[in-house]
């Protein structure tokens, strides 16, 4: 307590002395005298107004002088740089008609006049700028249209422009007479708007934890994807995608609060949405996320995973002219570096050592037909292999076809199952066949976006259209986005307006691997694409080098030689994927009113959505060029629609007291995910395969043609809800916020859950012993807590047994076993007893501003505590096989961290600026409990004997479980004395005994890691000279794991016997080389060597990457006038340039299937790199 008023004693300062009474008028033009400000403010604001007289000096803090005089009034401002914005509580909008002191305008000299127009970076005027003559009072306001008129009588004068929301800037006009100045915003941390769905608030008095992101700052990341744009942007946000271009990222705000359904609630000018894919970011104006429950409990149970809040452009309300803004860009994905895999010659050669190492491990000796059988005979039998010339001609191959005349196989060729059996000729690639290089590619990407907007006192608009392309590294993969955005809104009258947001998208896609994500709002996951083992990427590196991708006579050449396995050609596949279509249509939008009842009430109102239409296409080639073949093309083709509304209604209250200030809001919601319909069919061997032509009815008619629709409900959701601010004295805030949930996934006992929410801030700058502080520009201490619900995993059906009929595969009493018997079976398993998940919100954090804005600082610490998680539990097989389990509520889960965000920016010598922010966001998740019955489930299959992952208590989510690998063997007499292993045998792996009973099973598996980062940060830096501009954004994420699948593929002989094989393998254990981690290359498949997970798939997940660095030069002014151009900006980009991992597979970025089985790399789509070149044009 004795510090406390120490502390107090040091920085407190005497108030301003009083005197007899004095205009307010006259007040603030010696106050703007002595600190050398400007003031704007409407006309009548300060009329008759009188104040006791002041006494003020320059050592004082202006902003704490000037808050004293106005706060009696019920006046506050916002201040830019020099200039001061005056507005009343209830009005934040300045009025066309502007005052502003002491700026003295002489009058008009036609030879000192100077003339000009003051915009930001878009063009767009900025009405009420201040100019200012530097070191003078002598200056003048900005009109409605930015144009301005000043004289200039000095030679050598400066400029200063000024305005609110906007960085300060210096021009010396010279001898010029007409100049155009345009200030870039200056989005100062605690200055700054918050847009959320039902309102916009100062983050001043925002007294949650809350980011946004600049438009302009999405555009640099030349991707279709606004989620991948976000990424290192935002602190707390973990981000993991692919270079697939069309799909979905798995994005989760502060950590995994259940077992699935994490994704945030998106919010698009006020309609949710649960995608953002069909949104161009040239549209967007700004980006809010919210994180914690005191910010984002508003939204209700659809926002326990954060709300990202996207706000689209507006017209200005400035009648000057229609403004056009083109922003294009073009550039090159480049396919990257494949991993390492042995040459044909070598992969001969370890061939033949893995039957050396048999031998050794039998004990035996090397003989005569000791290689005999061998890949089968592909190489000989001698003592060293032989590479062959042709793999496969007719019924020999290896060396027993190494006489081949092509004239004559050229005729028994075959390749149609209707001439007899097939007949190929497959020559040998001595060189090596580069698979990862043959179904990749050097892709382009192209962007166009076009905006007009424009407006005047009673109306605006805004019109956006935009095409983007992007081919995807793997061949005939494709990605095309059509959009067209308009957006209105009209003042009728004085206390009505009315508006519309509307969205028409176009998205096609060809060739894509796995699943894109949801589209509409019923998938459960919503996770990136994912690839299950059999894709193309991973087929890559299974197939042998020796394999050429084209037979003797043009046709596919495959693992129809035998004795390399079963991997298929993946450039057959890829090339087949070019009749693999997919296309989707999306209508968004909403049209509202708002009608102020009175000066401090409006209502608001507002119907909207998002209506779907989809049509996709796969055809599935009969092949002949593999050792297992597909015997039938197929064809499959489906088309669906759905509709997601919604309908919000509000209320807002705001009124001030003297000191204290009151906001309300109260409002329902209703509203459906998307209900709709679909129906899809498929069929073989149409009689034709050209696209262009084949339908459904083109194929073999019977039972094997098959149609199929479906019906979706949607989700239901009836919601009220209501929230609270109260400030007193600009210094203490306090907001409450209740919101009542009604979902159609429970059943009636549980269908409702209230969920409240309250929060309250401290601006310490405002205080009167901070006055002296001069250093602290803006300090606020917030505390947040509140309890969400959470449905995201649920489907609309969840309560509901459900049933189907006509099960072909049933096993009917008639002994007819494979028959088709009328009756139904139970397909889904209904639990009306199913309650909301809920979570508890914890947040405590301070804004800060230092230096006049120099530096800005935001803290938080943070514990989301999860109850109730919803799971679907194993149930037991007399139940049945086909009934889906029910979701039942049987676990609790924790997530804590840390979010911080610095940020600084300034100038340094003439013409230089930089503009640097350091995120960074520390993450610890954890079960903490799941129901008796059931104490873990595991999850992540892959080809090995025991499950990769393990959720149970104590651990975190997706947790990898196996044995730890202690080393290899290095001898008998090591297996003789170590514990009883099955297995064991020099060279292979060693197990830790983790209970230490002297046997190494099941009881010996241990964790082994999990896929969630612990940190992720990013680095943010712009610098400016001049004209010039360079930017770069690095990011990183530290403390994740993978679990390498691909090394059970490529690094042990027996798993796929014959396929490619990974250079890892020079490094294997032999008698001669035993300091090594690389297990002995040998045939023998068990405990020891590859069929349990273990500790040698994990690798350390952790990256440092450069997703972005651009150089940009903006044309003077003095040649744009000639070209009647506002703003003409040319930029290099670069993008992914480099990332620093010590992980080996293709990248560190591993999604999966769902939230409780991810993290397992099967051959995952990289993210690529690209080059790109871009322009922006802007005119008036």
């Amino acid at each position: 307590m004795r510090l406390f008023f120490i502390l107090l004693l040091i920085i407190s300062n005497s108030p301003v002395s009083f005197a007899q009474e004095e205009s307010l008028v006259g007040i603030l033009r010696r106050f703007a005298a002595t600190f050398q400000v400007t003031f704007n403010y409407d006309t009548d604001l300060l009329d008759a107004k009188t104040s006791p007289a002041q006494r003020f000096n320059q050592t004082d803090n202006p902003d704490r002088v000037l808050q004293e005089i106005l706060k009696p009034h019920g006046i506050r401002f916002r201040r830019s740089g020099r200039v001061y914005i005056l507005y009343l509580n209830k009005n934040r909008q300045l009025k066309a008609d502007q005052t502003n002191f002491p700026l003295l305008v002489p009058a008009a000299n036609p030879k000192s006049e100077l003339t000009g127009k003051v915009t930001d970076l878009h063009g767009n005027p900025l009405p009420g700028a201040s100019v200012l003559i530097k070191n003078t009072f002598t200056g003048t306001i900005a009109a409605s249209d930015g144009s301005f008129r000043v004289n200039v009588t000095e030679p050598g004068a400066i400029l200063v422009f000024t305005s609110v929301g906007y960085e300060t800037k210096e021009v010396t006009p010279g001898t010029e007479r007409l100049i155009l100045v345009q200030l870039a915003e200056d989005p100062q941390l605690l200055n700054e708007m918050i847009v959320t769905g039902y309102s916009s608030e100062a983050r001043r008095e925002f007294t949650g934890a809350v980011s946004t992101v600049r438009a302009q700052d999405l555009m640099t990341v030349p991707s279709a994807n606004v989620e991948q744009q976000l990424q290192g942007r935002v602190a707390g946000l973990t981000l993991i995608t692919n270079g697939q271009p069309g799909t979905s990222s798995q994005v989760r705000i502060r950590g995994f609060g259940s077992f699935g359904g994490n994704h945030p609630l998106y919010v698009v000018d006020g309609v949710p949405t649960q995608t953002i894919s069909f949104i161009n970011s040239a549209d967007i104006e700004s980006t809010t996320v919210l994180k914690d429950a005191a910010s984002a409990s508003v939204y209700g149970a659809r926002a326990a995973a954060g709300v990202i809040v996207i706000a689209t452009k507006k017209g200005g309300r400035e009648k000057s002219g229609i403004r056009i803004s083109y922003n294009g860009l073009y550039g090159v994905t480049t396919r990257g570096k494949g991993l390492s895999v042995l040459s044909p010659q070598e992969q001969a050669e370890w061939t033949w050592q893995a039957r050396r190492n048999d031998i050794f491990q039998m004990g035996g000796a090397i003989g005569p037909g000791s290689f005999a059988g061998i890949a089968n005979g592909q190489y000989g039998a001698g003592e060293n292999p032989v590479l062959p010339d042709y793999l496969l001609a007719g019924n020999r191959s290896g060396l027993g076809a190494s006489s081949v005349n092509l004239a004559t196989e050229q005729a028994k060729y075959n390749t149609d199952p209707a001439a007899g059996p097939y007949y190929l000729v497959i020559p040998a690639n001595h060189k090596g066949t580069d698979w990862f290089r043959a179904i990749t590619r050097n892709a382009m990407l192209m962007r166009h976006s076009l905006g007009l907007s424009g407006g005047g006192a009673q109306n605006r608009y805004y019109v956006g259209a935009s095409y983007q392309k992007q081919d995807g590294m793997v061949i005939n993969n494709n990605f095309d986005r059509y959009t067209l955005r308009i957006n209105t809104d009209y003042s009728v009258g004085k206390k009505l307006r009315i508006g519309e947001n509307l969205q028409l998208t176009y998205i096609s896609t060809t060739g894509q691997q796995g699943s894109t994500g949801g589209l509409l709002g019923n998938n459960l996951n919503n996770n990136p694409s994912v690839s299950a083992d059999e894709n193309d990427i991973l087929a890559a590196y299974r197939m042998a080098p020796i394999i050429p991708v084209y037979n003797a006579f043009g046709g596919y050449a495959g693992t129809a030689a035998p004795g390399f396995s079963n991997p298929r050609n993946p450039v057959a596949s890829r090339e087949a994927a070019a009749n693999n279509f997919n296309h989707t249509t999306f209508g968004f939008g909403n049209a509202y009113l708002e009608y102020d009842i009175a000066a401090f009430l409006t209502f608001k109102s507002s119907i909207g959505g998002t209506y779907f239409s989809n049509y996709n296409g796969t055809l599935t080639r009969a092949t002949y060029e593999n050792s297992e073949n597909i015997d039938n093309t197929t064809y499959s083709e489906a088309s669906g629609f759905g509709l997601a509304w919604t309908f919000t209604n509000t209320l807002r209250f705001i009124k001030q007291f003297g000191k204290h200030e009151i906001s309300a809001l109260a409002g329902m919601e209703a509203l459906n995910t998307g209900a709709g319909r679909n129906i899809g069919g498929s069929g073989i061997n149409p009689f034709s395969t050209d696209p262009n032509y084949i339908t459904l009815g083109t194929t073999m008619p019977g039972s094997i043609r098959q149609v199929a629709s479906g019906r979706s409900m949607g989700n239901r959701f009836y919601s009220l809800f209501g929230q609270t601010r109260y400030i007193f004295n600009d210094r203490y805030i306090a907001t409450a916020v209740l919101r009542r949930d009604g979902s159609s996934q429970f059943g009636a006992e549980n269908r409702f859950g209230l969920f409240p929410a309250f929060s309250a801030g401290w601006l310490v700058s405002s205080e009167r012993f901070m006055q002296n502080v001069r250093w602290i520009t803006d300090l606020k201490f917030r505390v947040g807590y509140g309890k969400m619900g959470n449905s995201n995993y649920l489907s609309s059906t969840n309560q509901y047994s459900l049933y189907l009929s006509n099960a072909a595969n049933g096993y009917d009493l008639g002994a007819t076993n494979t028959s088709i018997e009328s009756g139904y079976f139970n397909s889904q398993i209904g639990n009306p007893k199913a309650r909301w998940e809920t979570s508890i919100t914890y947040n405590a954090g301070f804004d800060a501003s230092f230096l006049d804005h120099k530096l800005e600082a935001a803290i938080d610490i943070w514990r989301k505590e999860t109850r109730d998680l919803l799971y679907q539990l194993p149930i037991p097989g007399v139940v049945g096989t086909r009934a889906s389990a029910p979701f039942v509520n049987v676990a609790r889960m924790r997530n804590q961290g840390v979010d911080l965000t610095l940020a600084t920016k300034g100038k340094a010598g003439k013409g230089f600026r930089y503009d640097i922010q350091v995120s960074g966001s520390f993450l610890q998740n954890k079960i903490t409990r799941i129901g008796p019955l059931v104490p873990y489930f595991t999850a992540g299959g892959t080809r090995l004997g025991t499950p990769v992952i393990r959720n149970e208590p104590g651990h975190a989510l997706s947790s990898f479980y196996g044995y730890e690998v202690a080393g290899l063997f290095q001898n008998k007499e090591e297996v003789a004395s170590a514990a009883a292993q099955s297995g064991a045998a020099p060279g292979r792996f060693r197990f830790k005994d983790i209970n230490a009973d002297g046997r190494i099973n099941d009881a010996d598996r241990t964790y082994l890691g999990n896929p969630i980062p612990k940190f992720t940060g990013s680095i943010l830096l712009k610098f400016t000279y001049k004209n010039f501009d360079l930017s770069t954004s690095l990011y990183s994420s530290l403390g994740s794991r993978i679990f390498n699948n691909q090394r059970w593929f490529s690094d042990f002989y027996p798993s796929f016997t014959g396929a490619s094989i990974s250079t890892r393998v020079r490094n294997s254990w032999l008698p001669n080389h035993t300091y090594t981690n690389v297990p002995i290359f040998e045939s023998a498949a068990n405990f020891s060597t590859n069929t349990q997970a273990n500790s040698y798939y994990i690798e350390n997940g952790s990256y440092a990457r450069m997703q972005h660095l651009s150089l940009g030069f903006t044309l003077p002014k003095s040649m744009l006038r000639r070209l009647k151009v506002d703003q003409l900006r040319v930029v290099a980009m670069a993008s992914n340039l480099f990332t620093i991992t010590s992980y080996s597979g293709l990248d560190p970025a591993v999604g999966g299937i769902s939230d409780s089985a991810f993290g397992i790399d099967v051959g995952s789509y990289p993210v690529t790199r690209s080059y790109s070149l871009g322009l922006t044009i802007d005119f008036n």
